[in-house]
Parts: structure tokens; sequence; C-alpha cells
């Protein structure tokens, strides 16, 4: 082994006594680490994708829903709410209304501009045992407890949704929603005005630009609802991986009237379209290293024609066949752990100047305000798997080529 470790060393540098790899070396393993460093930040990047999907969604939304099909809808909130709560599991239960509402704010030049928006009310002492809403109030948690009450009750509202509407602290919103029954030729509208207290922001564009919060009694009175009426409850997991268990038992506590589902399977479509395009990416960027493979084969292949002369020489002098097959298999191996390392580096870097400083999104178009990263040292691992491989093949055809060549005829011939 060390006299093919020797060889392979010797060829793959250049002819003119250097230490450093010869041209046809380094464009090889320039080729193996840019398809190594790219699919690296690809993948990180998506992997951020996912989790910071993953967390607005269990942050900004109840980890588990429970409605009912019951006509009466929830007869009995609190005792529903009582038997949630005793489920193995739960770590808090909270009541909401739902409803989708226009915001319009006053404005100094022009007409008021209406905003599509989202009302949620709830009860500002249990909502952060389902999702951890005051950790995003702006200017201080505490004026989520200061929401009831009033004579003119308070809303927080989205960051973005108050720099469309140009709302500071302590202006006034009005809210409107169609409530009641619906009659095609006679639509009523109900508008009520509200007092900002606060911001919220999520880093999340559709939320920050739609969510409007409120307290859960101004919202049974503003949506008619009946004192403890609720749209849903809202159920909070120790393990937000397995709310999905979790939903399963509560339909059995519940009973046939009730349904819970997890909030991955709310959007499992969509998760399943993320892991989906992360396999596509994959196999679609890992087409460099395929073809910085093929650049090996090249390199190789012109190694052992360049080479002849000598390798008749080491087969005349009784050196083995699979010797001098493990000289070219060392010299694509050692080809791709170049590669593979650098762009492993390359890739690190990248990873950490895209975390460090950031790369900002439209945040209009895109979930995000910047992109975000997450390094997963397994899909390092199985890159690095893959480059190894493909180099290690790489190698087989030219180093089969060279242990059959005839010594005999190379030498008479050249």
């Amino acid at each position: 082994m060390e006299f093919s470790a020797y060889i392979a060393g010797r060829y793959l540098r250049s002819r003119r006594h250097s230490r450093f790899l010869s041209r046809g070396s380094m464009t090889a393993v320039i080729g193996i680490a840019i398809g190594v460093m790219v699919l690296n930040i690809t993948l990180a990047i998506m992997n951020g994708f996912h989790t910071e999907m993953r967390r607005s969604f269990i942050e900004n939304m109840p980890m588990i829903t429970v409605i009912t099909s019951a006509p009466e809808g929830f007869s009995d909130l609190g005792g529903t709410m009582d038997r949630i709560g005793q489920v193995e599991g739960v770590t808090g239960v909270a009541p909401y209304i739902r409803q989708e509402i226009l915001v319009t704010a006053s404005r100094s030049l022009g007409p008021p501009r209406p905003q599509a928006g989202i009302a949620w009310g709830i009860e500002p002492y249990l909502v952060d045992g389902v999702q951890p809403l005051g950790r995003h109030i702006k200017p201080d948690p505490v004026l989520l407890a200061g929401l009831g009450g009033g004579e003119t009750p308070h809303v927080i509202i989205g960051s973005e949704l108050a720099n469309n509407l140009f709302t500071q602290i302590g202006d006034t919103v009005i809210l409107t929603s169609v409530n009641g029954e619906l009659d095609v030729d006679d639509i009523q509208a109900v508008s009520r005005k509200f007092v900002v207290t606060g911001y919220f922001e999520t880093g999340m564009y559709e939320f920050d630009s739609r969510f409007v919060y409120l307290d859960l009694r101004d919202a049974q009175d503003f949506f008619r609802y009946p004192p403890g009426g609720a749209t849903l409850i809202g159920a909070g997991v120790s393990d937000p991986m397995r709310a999905d268990t979790v939903a399963d038992s509560l339909e059995t506590v519940l009973g046939p009237h009730f349904h819970a589902t997890a909030w991955m399977t709310l959007n499992q479509n969509l998760f399943h379209w993320i892991k989906l395009e992360k396999v596509i990416m994959f196999l679609l960027l890992g087409m460099i290293v395929l073809i910085a493979g093929f650049n090996i084969i090249g390199i190789l292949t012109m190694m052992v024609g360049e080479r002849r002369r000598e390798i008749g020489i080491l087969l005349a002098m009784g050196a083995p066949r699979r010797r001098i097959m493990g000289i070219f298999l060392l010299d694509g191996f050692w080809l791709g752990s170049i590669g593979v390392a650098c762009g492993s580096a390359l890739g690190l870097a990248g990873i950490w100047a895209l975390h460090t400083f950031g790369f900002s999104l439209p945040g209009d178009v895109y979930f995000v305000d910047k992109v975000p990263v997450l390094l997963q040292w397994g899909d390092f691992l199985v890159i690095a798997g893959v480059g190894l491989g493909i180099s290690l093949l790489a190698g087989v055809w030219p180093s089969w080529e060279a242990s059959n060549l005839k010594p005999m005829e190379i030498i008479r011939y050249t």
C-alpha cells in the first residue's frame, strides 16, 4: 500500500518537481469543491426555511386546534377546556375567536385605506400557555394583560400592519366585519373603534401584516358570540413534534362531536412539498459533483496514457497488477478528498457569513425578511460521502485499464 500511495502522490504532482498538484488535478479538485460548497449552502438555506416555517406555525398559532361540529357550538366551554387540560402531554389550553376583518385608520392625506386582516379574540392570561405570544409584544409584554377593559376596547396589531396604516400607539383604528346571517341582497357590515396599545413582531411578514389581537370578551361582543362562546380551543403541548399523537388522544377523550387537528396536519402538504423540494435540489445540484467526477475520469485516463511507459516498467519489474490499480484508485480518491474538504470548508464559511451578516429579502414577497440558514451536520456527512463515493468510482475504469496493460508491448513500441 505504501508503494501505491507513493507512486500515486508522484503522479498527481507536476512533472517539474513541484510539490503542488498539476493543473489538471487542480481542475478536478475545484470542480468537486464547487459542487460540495453549493450543495452545503443550498441545503442549509432550505433547512433554515423549513425551520422558520415550522417555528412560525408553532409560535403564532395553537399547536392543536379543537373545533366542534355541534350546532350549539361549545355549550360548556369551561368544562371542555378542563377535559383537554387533563390529557397527557397538554401544557396549556385557551379559547379563541378567529374572524376575517378589514382594518382602517384615518390618514392626514387622502381617503382611508382599509387593510385585510385576521382578528384573534384571546384570553390574555391563558394564551401564553398555548403559544408564546407575549415574547413578541412591543414595546412591553405586559401590554398583553391590558387588552380588556376601558370605554374603547384595545387591540394589539402586527408591526407591518401598523406601518401600512401609518398607525402609532394610542391611535384609533376601525375594525369592520360582516356578522350574522348573510343575505346577498342585504349585506350589513358592523364596525367598531379600537385603540392600538401595542405591536407584535414575529419576523413573519404574513402574520405581522394581518393579525390583530383583542380581548376575548370584546371579540364576543363585536362578533356577536354568546357569553362563553368561541370559534376554537387551542392546546399547547410539551413536544411539538408529537402534537398529532396528542390530537388523537383528545378526539378519543372529547367524543365524536369534536375534532382535534395538529399544526403539522393543517400544513402537511406544505411540509411534504418542502421535503420533496430538498431531495430534488440535492439531486439537481449533485449533478455538479457528478460532472466533476467525469472530469476525474478524464484526468486519470490521460494520466494512464502519459504514464504508459512507466507503468510498463513497473509491471515488468514485478509490480502486482492490483498495486497498479491501487495507484489510480488512490489518485481519484485523493482528488475527491481534497475537493470535498475544500468544498466543506467553503460551505461552512458561506453558511457562517449568511448567519452573521444576513441577506435581506423583501418581506412582502417571502414570509421572512432575511435568508435563514440552519447547519445540519448530517447533510454535510451525506454530501461528503457522495463526493468521495463518486471520486472513488471515477477511478475504477482508468485503474482497471492501467492494470491490464501489457508491459512487453509497451516497452517494445515506446
